[in-house]
């Protein structure tokens, strides 16, 4: 229906991809070639209408301003106290799946670890994890990627490279997020940390069936000798080759990235990404907030019908997907007033549409 109303003006990218794939000017600079089933995963990815965002965890429950961001208060003690806390318990994965595609969303990215580094996935390599604390002790993602494989909906992962709690993590005076109760450790190896971070994507691409797409955050300084994202990206597409990965830095290419994204909110980087044409021969997302707040705050200012709508028209005009978040209640349930404005949009554009049709 969305694909109907804004995105048949699409520009068709086919021949444009399969140039990318064998133009020797394309990866002068990569030995990345993504593999046939990645470039069938990319046609899916730019033709499509709407994808749901969620942010969940332990911040949902702490009706914090500062939401997702919250733990920069307190210290790590302190957090793993409102973790044990933790009570999720009217979560329910078919209803999120059923419930995002009776709203027209194709495809879910879900936050898997964000950057206070609490996992709503069973991990071996750490017990900070929704298995060790709270009083619910499930396995979110594994329920979620159940529910999308038999429900016909894309499944993608949100992954943080920050970690606040991780003992071996190191910040750094020029990245956005910096954690300053962090426990001190003489010993901090950030290869450690490194590993870590492979070893839980490796369990998430191994453990949870098909991924069709990896969402990485928190790289904003730039600095392009922080993470070896050659590696990273290089075990993503070994463990399954279609998954494509966006990571959300704000328009430069790393060879590897299959998709570019930006932020509804910010002016669109037009100038980074008219200077280097391997961002156009890749998809474009949008992504935005159905509220002023990524993660649940009791008093957050949501965004009425026509913001939205007039969001997803400026996205139809830069050829880019949309992708929309909220943030669950703090026990588990999608948050009823997104439901019943998707709904309401949901009903304009049929109308929008019948109009057009009948004109």
């Amino acid at each position: 229906m969305y694909q109907a109303i804004f995105y048949k003006s699409f520009r068709q990218k086919s021949i444009i991809i399969f140039l990318f794939l064998y133009s020797f000017s394309s990866f002068a600079q990569s030995t990345y070639v993504p593999s046939k089933s990645n470039i069938e995963n990319r046609k899916w990815f730019e033709n499509l209408g709407l994808g749901l965002f969620i942010h969940f965890g332990i911040y949902s429950q702490l009706d914090d301003p500062d939401e997702a961001w919250a733990m920069r208060k307190y210290t790590i003690p302190q957090y793993e106290k409102f973790a044990d806390q933790f009570d999720p318990k009217d979560f329910n994965a078919k209803k999120w799946v059923s419930t995002a595609k009776e709203l027209g969303f194709k495809y879910i990215t879900i936050t898997t670890k964000h950057h206070d580094g609490f996992c709503l996935f069973d991990s071996k390599y750490t017990d900070w994890t929704i298995m060790h604390h709270g009083k619910y002790r499930h396995d979110i993602i594994k329920a979620i990627a159940d529910e999308c494989h038999k429900q016909g909906i894309k499944l993608w992962l949100y992954y943080s490279l920050l970690d606040w709690h991780h003992p071996d993590f190191v910040f750094r005076k020029n990245e956005g997020g910096t954690y300053t109760h962090q426990l001190p450790n003489p010993n901090r190896d950030e290869k450690k940390y490194i590993q870590y971070m492979k070893n839980q994507l490796t369990e998430l691409l191994t453990n949870y069936g098909t991924v069709d797409g990896v969402w990485f955050d928190g790289y904003w300084s730039k600095d392009t000798s922080r993470y070896p994202f050659q590696e990273i990206y290089g075990l993503v597409h070994k463990l399954q080759p279609a998954c494509m990965i966006i990571n959300n830095h704000d328009m430069f290419y790393i060879p590897g990235e299959d998709a570019m994204v930006y932020a509804l909110y910010d002016p669109f980087p037009q100038a980074a990404y008219d200077s280097d044409s391997r961002l156009k021969q890749i998809p474009l997302q949008a992504m935005d907030m159905s509220s002023n707040k990524w993660g649940y705050y009791s008093k957050q200012i949501y965004k009425p019908v026509d913001t939205l709508i007039h969001n997803m028209e400026k996205v139809a005009k830069r050829h880019a997907t949309f992708v929309l978040n909220t943030g669950p209640l703090p026990d588990g349930s999608i948050d009823p007033h997104f439901i019943d404005t998707i709904r309401i949009v949901h009903v304009r554009l049929l109308k929008d549409l019948l109009r057009i049709n009948n004109k």
